[in-house]
């Protein structure tokens, strides 16, 4: 079994249970390589399931999360991981994120890369009157030594996420 197959069987696992237990539901849309010289700018779209939270402390709470991320030069990551969100105030909060995910890489080549990445992700946003976020985040993904190289890809996204 390769990498990516057992990637792909643990977030097709791990998206099942999310589904049934889900909190939250966020959808994205944004620019992917607008940072990068080396590669093609892209439209991005990311899609999260997020569960309740695992952790919670006056700063912040912990969830588990399911990722999938696509890009119109065909770039696609699937992982799972753990969100973190943390208010500012009573509308306002930071949101940051980590997964672990399998990566195919796209039309567009431009730099090798692992078929294992990394994705972090930091924002800030505002609670919306019906409990629900919109928030604006770049995120980046990193090969397995967390350095900007292989792919060293960035995306700048606005997301809405759905509370249940």
């Amino acid at each position: 079994m390769t990498l990516r197959s057992l990637g792909l069987a643990l977030l097709t696992y791990v998206g099942g249970v999310q589904s049934v237990t889900a909190d939250e539901w966020v959808v994205g849309i944004g620019g992917a390589d607008l940072l990068d010289n080396t590669r093609k700018e892209a439209v991005a779209v990311l899609l999260e399931v997020h569960s309740d939270p695992f952790h919670r402390q006056s700063w912040a709470e912990l969830s588990w999360m399911g990722t999938v991320k696509l890009d119109t030069t065909q770039n696609h990551f699937l992982g799972v991981g753990v969100h973190a969100l943390a208010p500012l105030s009573e509308r306002a909060f930071l949101e940051a994120s980590l997964a672990v995910g399998g990566y195919h890489q796209g039309t567009y080549i431009g730099k090798e890369a692992d078929d294992v990445l990394f994705r972090s992700s930091i924002g800030g946003g505002f609670e919306l009157e019906s409990g629900n976020r919109l928030s604006l985040t770049i995120d980046h993904l990193l090969d397995h030594s967390f350095k900007n190289q292989n792919p060293g890809k960035e995306s700048i996204l606005l997301r809405y996420t759905w509370a249940f």
